[in-house]
């Protein structure tokens, strides 16, 4: 059975995924899911998480990894026994070690022998595009629309010449 996070954004069981999306976006998939609650989820996080502090709190099956490098990463995803894996993308842990993306990717198409994977990012970089040569399913989500912009009353043009009408009682 797939895995609904957003209209959008369907996961096969036991797949490689890439979820590149705004982070407001990705609170909303998480919070608004009811679906969560019936999955054992892992979370693993980097060095800084903007999401970690803004996941329901109502998530029964949740446990939460940090990893501080590629290295930690691989060894989590090897010992993980979960249905959902949620990788939270940190740039700064592969600065240093440029050429290891490619055996972290490695790392999460083998976790997706047992379990769905989702490496989620805020934006595309070098990385992520890296990891995403591997995995079944790539997701790219943009802002929304936007309001449209206001006009100011500079930018407007002047009418000359306008009559009122007036009014019947």
């Amino acid at each position: 059975m797939d895995f609904e996070l957003h209209p959008a954004v369907s996961l096969k069981p036991r797949s490689f995924n890439v979820l590149a999306a705004p982070r407001q976006t990705f609170i909303n998939m998480l919070n608004r899911n009811p679906n969560l609650q019936r999955y054992k989820i892992l979370y693993i996080s980097g060095n800084f998480s903007g999401i970690l502090s803004r996941l329901p709190r109502t998530i029964a099956q949740l446990e939460v990894r940090r990893g501080f490098t590629t290295f930690q990463i691989m060894t989590i995803l090897e010992e993980a026994c979960h249905s959902l894996i949620i990788i939270e993308h940190d740039p700064i842990i592969y600065e240093n070690s440029a050429e290891i993306v490619e055996h972290v990717s490695n790392a999460m198409r083998e976790a997706a022998q047992e379990a769905t994977v989702l490496p989620y990012s805020d934006g595309l970089d070098p990385f992520v595009e890296e990891l995403a040569r591997n995995c079944d399913y790539v997701f790219f989500l943009e802002e929304g629309p936007r309001d449209s912009p206001r006009l100011l009353a500079k930018s407007s043009p002047k009418i000359k010449n306008q009559a009122t009408l007036e009014t019947f009682s």
